[in-house]
């Protein structure tokens, strides 16, 4: 018996599982503000739910890991293997949230996603998820007969690329606006701060899209326009043939939120590279997946 463990920024979510597969009754969420530990919420988990005998535990984190550590980028909550181990009797393992959805693609069925884009197939064993989130990185994925392979990557803090820094240069009005790295504009402040220097507006967005207002629906399309030119680009770059899939809630916001026409729009446009071909969109929607990602890690 394994237990799986997604520790975000306000919720962590538990479950138990049997080899891959999670086991849905056991899923539990807890608000991380309840409790001053993770080890703490831990314990209390495993009590309520009795598992059997644990073997081995895995915990995705919102946050910097290394291969013992981790840490949760925005409260005080540390995380050690030794430890954790120690104190479940277990094999404990450590991996980014993001890796964790990374693990969870070959299990992801059709009801945890949203196909944004038409006409493309999903060809050969590998996939990419890119997550628009509080930050944005990237989790290459590798499909193989023993089981997902999931690379570590670093794309945040790449430089933006000159069409996508030119269109919000034209949007803007200026060059100068400091959207240099892809973090810098694929993130939840750099949505919101486009949004300010495009609208004046001091409103957050997400209150004006839930009233439909039309300068953010208006804006969504644009930024949707920006994500395809980056989903173009990291096709081109990852040639993730099973397909790119968005993660992350800046990402659902936009594409579900009335921006997936422009997207398909900007996208269906010529690749740089003539041999290439553009790969299936989706959005993750399904919430449990990064449990299913530790249970296959």
């Amino acid at each position: 018996m394994k237990l799986v463990a997604d520790v975000g920024g306000t919720n962590v979510r538990f479950a138990l599982a049997e080899g891959a597969v999670v086991l849905p009754e056991t899923i539990r969420s807890f608000r991380n503000d309840d409790f001053p530990t993770f080890e703490e919420v831990a314990q209390l988990y495993v009590a309520e739910t009795r598992p059997e005998a644990l073997q081995s535990m895995c915990v995705a984190v919102a946050g910097p890991v290394n291969e013992t550590r981790a840490r949760l980028t925005n409260r005080n909550w540390h995380f050690d293997t030794l430890e954790l181990g120690q104190m479940f009797g277990v094999t404990a393992r450590l991996i980014n949230d993001l890796e964790a959805l990374g693990y969870s693609v070959p299990s992801l069925g059709q009801g945890g996603l949203k196909t944004i884009t038409e006409g493309y197939a999903p060809r050969g064993h590998q996939a990419l998820v890119a997550g628009i989130g509080t930050g944005f990185n990237v989790s290459p994925v590798v499909i193989t007969a023993r089981g997902p392979v999931v690379p570590k990557a670093e794309q945040g803090h790449v430089q933006i690329a000159w069409r996508i820094r030119d269109a919000i240069s034209a949007r803007l009005g200026t060059t100068d606006h400091g959207y240099d790295t892809v973090e810098h504009v694929f993130s939840g402040r750099g949505f919101e701060r486009m949004f300010r220097l495009a609208s004046g507006s001091d409103r957050k967005p997400a209150e004006l899209m839930a009233e439909k207002d039309p300068a953010i629906l208006d804006f969504v399309g644009f930024y949707a326009g920006l994500m395809a030119m980056l989903a173009q680009d990291l096709t081109l770059g990852f040639l993730p043939g099973r397909g790119l899939l968005f993660s992350g809630g800046v990402a659902r916001a936009v594409l579900l939120g009335g921006g997936a026409p422009a997207f398909r729009e900007t996208y269906a446009a010529p690749l740089a590279l003539d041999t290439a071909a553009h790969v299936p969109v989706s959005v993750i929607l399904d919430d449990t997946a990064a449990l299913a990602g530790c249970a296959a890690a």
